[in-house]
Order: structure tokens, then sequence, then C-alpha cells
């Protein structure tokens, strides 16, 4: 009996291309590849998220009402105190501080939770092969739910001032919609760079809370029309502006600036090119870094 030598090597290269197409991301492209099978699992991550929702108000008497009246005290106080002081009238100027809080909510902790999505979950990742979009999405979508319970302060708020829905408010599925769009990129991006960088948690917790005041959030961006330089710079070219003014204005009756679409846009497409050309370099070292 004769063996051909040539020949059995065919089958074996056969089975190692088809265990790399299965086994992980391709190195062209780890980006599309991680994202893809982080959405094929979206009951992982979905579920993650729920269970940290109720692990936070485990043994609590009213839930998750914790964090709805923890922001509407403040934006209670801080309403009352900044219609008082710039001559608002607190009918006008609430609502608007209202929305735009929860709306910068959502972002701010998306952002600031990010950081550590990957470092927390160390264990699983070395444990089991799983797509590091996964724990970006838990991030997303826990906020996304924290987000929800938020709107009801607003809610109250525009039942108090008597504030009727307009048909904009159909807008804010489509704005919320954009807005998650940029934070996936935004969250996946810095949770790889502070698997890397620790220091970079902290610098951007001391950032955020600098944007919080530099960003029209609880002053209108019309008090800088006067100072047309100061208006572009902070409100026009302010990115965290854009992500907060797409949801408040259609919660205030208005449809966001055609500019805010535009902008959100165009981040969002360079946003994707910028993440997926980092993780092309650096997606196989992610876990030697946590």
């Amino acid at each position: 009996m004769t063996i051909d030598l040539a020949r059995r090597p065919r089958p074996l290269a056969r089975d190692l291309r088809g265990a790399r197409r299965t086994a992980g991301p391709s190195p062209q492209d780890p980006f599309w590849t991680d994202l893809r099978e982080g959405f094929g699992r979206w009951h992982l991550w979905f579920n993650l998220a729920w269970k940290d929702i109720r692990s936070r108000y485990r043994r609590t008497v009213i839930g998750p009402f914790w964090t709805v009246l923890s922001t509407a005290t403040l934006v209670g106080a801080l309403g009352f105190v900044n219609a008082t002081l710039w001559h608002i009238e607190i009918s006008v100027y609430l609502p608007f501080f209202c929305a735009g809080y929860i709306a910068w909510l959502l972002f701010i902790t998306i952002v600031n939770e990010s950081g550590s999505s990957l470092i927390a979950a160390e264990a699983s990742i070395k444990a089991i092969r799983i797509p590091y979009s996964v724990f970006v999405l838990r991030v997303l979508t826990r906020n996304l739910i924290v987000f929800g319970h938020n709107l009801l302060v607003f809610a109250l708020v525009a039942l108090i001032f008597a504030i009727t829905p307009k048909p904009s408010l159909f807008l804010l599925p489509v704005g919320l919609a954009l807005a998650m769009v940029n934070y996936l990129w935004i969250s996946l991006l810095l949770a790889v760079i502070c698997a890397r960088f620790r220091d970079v948690i902290q610098l951007v917790a001391n950032l955020s809370t600098i944007l919080f005041f530099v960003t029209p959030v609880f002053w209108q961006p019309q008090q800088l029309d006067s100072v047309p330089a100061a208006r572009f710079l902070l409100a026009d070219a302010n990115f965290a502006y854009h992500l907060v003014d797409i949801v408040r204005a259609p919660l205030l009756g208005r449809a966001p600036d055609r500019l805010s679409f535009v902008y959100l846009c165009a981040a969002a497409l360079l946003g994707f090119a910028l993440t997926s050309a980092f993780l092309r370099r650096f997606y196989s070292r992610i876990a030697y870094w946590l």
C-alpha cells in the first residue's frame, strides 16, 4: 500500500483555514468581526445589563426610583437657583435644564464606565473566548435603562408646567439612536485604551467635570449669542453639546438643529474608521493588557 505524501497536507491546511475562520476575528478586520459577534450575543449583554440593574437596587425599598429621586432633587434645586440668578422664568429654565441634564447623565456615565468595562471583565475574558464588544454593549444597555428611569423626572416636570407633547417628540428615538451609535465607538475605543493605560480612567473622570461646565447643559447657548467666537467653541464645535441637544431638543418640543445631525453622522463615520484602524493594530494584545 502506498501513501501519497503530497496530498496529505491539503486536508490539514483546509482544517486550519476553517479554524481561523471560526476561532476569532480575522487580523484584517477584527473590529467589525467583534461587533458582529457581539451583537449576535445580544441575549448575553442584555441579561448582564439587567443583572447589573437588579444588583444595584437589591434589598432597597423603592428600587430604581432612587435614581429618579436623586435626579429630581438635583434638577429641582439647581433649576430654582440658576433660574433665580439668571432671571429666567422657572417654567422656561427648569424643563430646559431637566432635559439637558438627563441627556448629559447618559453621556457621562457611559464615558466614565466604559473605561473600566474590560478591566472589570478580566476574569471572563481570560477564561473563555468572548467578543470584547459584549462588555461595552453591557455598559450602553445598562445606562440606557437608567436613562429610561430618568425620563420620568422630565415627565413630571412637563406635567407640572403643562408642556404638551409635540410632533418633534417622534425625533427622540432617532436622536437617541444616533447618540448611541457614537457612544458605541467611543466606549470601545476608551475601553481598549484604558486597558493599556489605567491612568486614562482618572483623566477622563477629571475632564468630564470640566466638560460639564463648558457645555450648554445648565446654561443656554443663546446666552453666548453676543460672543460668536465663544458660541462656536462651546456649542457649535462642542461634540458633547450635540450629543446632549439631539436628545434634549425633541423633549422640549423642537427639532434638533440640522448641524447636530450632520456633526454626529460625520463623527460616527470618522470614529468607527479610527476605532477600526486602532483595533486592527492592537486587537491581539488586549487580553495581555488586562
